[in-house]
């Protein structure tokens, strides 16, 4: 916050502090971005990926999220303030201790000291809660329930940026290459982000800022 070599901050499909409902699916039943079952079993990933603290971090906070159901499973509704729960009847034996680390973490900052722009992807299908079938929980692959966000990052998250409070910028796509991975290939997002670094030097250097 406040540092004097940034002069801005731009996101592109940034979750700010929001988290991605993924990271659960992948603590579950792993995670391998929609490559095939016979390519890459995501269960074949699902041991390292609990070993990784960014998963953990990347859940849907509880402060957030609170009473928000995202795990369909052995009969019980797992909300995001009952993770340590989901995880212990995932059978993750260091999942609790690894959330503890991260949970109570300052996620969102509304005043990051400088200017903020966000980009970012919308009404994509992205995963959004996850129901397992009798008896198939963590074992099996759970069905999952879509919403809106960026294929990645759900809507309520990326609208955090909105809350920024020296936002100065906003642009939200859709349709073609509008996921998370995606937006890159889009010669519109391209050209914004150069005109914002081009504008930004061009304030810096007390030259004429170009209206876009």
């Amino acid at each position: 916050k406040g540092y004097k070599a940034v002069d801005a901050s731009s996101g592109i499909n940034a979750e700010y502090g929001g988290g991605s409902a993924k990271a659960i699916r992948a603590l579950m039943s792993g995670e391998t971005e929609d490559l095939p079952g016979p390519i890459l079993n995501p269960l074949s990933m699902r041991d390292f990926q609990q070993t990784l603290p960014t998963i953990y971090w990347l859940m849907p906070p509880a402060k957030m999220w609170s009473d928000t159901t995202f795990v369909f499973a052995n009969g019980r509704n797992y909300t995001a303030e009952q993770y340590t729960a989901l995880m212990k009847d995932a059978k993750i034996p260091f999942g609790p201790a690894m959330y503890d680390t991260i949970k109570e973490v300052p996620l969102f900052e509304p005043d990051l000291g400088v200017d903020v722009y966000c980009i970012h992807g919308i009404n994509q299908t992205t995963p959004f809660q996850f129901r397992y079938p009798p008896g198939g929980f963590p074992d099996s692959r759970p069905e999952t329930i879509n919403g809106n966000g960026d294929g990645t990052v759900n809507v309520r998250s990326l609208h955090l940026c909105k809350q920024f409070k020296r936002l100065k910028g906003y642009k939200a796509v859709d349709g073609v290459w509008a996921t998370h991975l995606e937006i890159l290939k889009r010669d519109d997002i391209i050209d914004y982000i150069v005109m914002l670094v081009d504008n930004n030097n061009r304030r810096l250097n007390g030259e004429h800022v170009i209206d876009f």
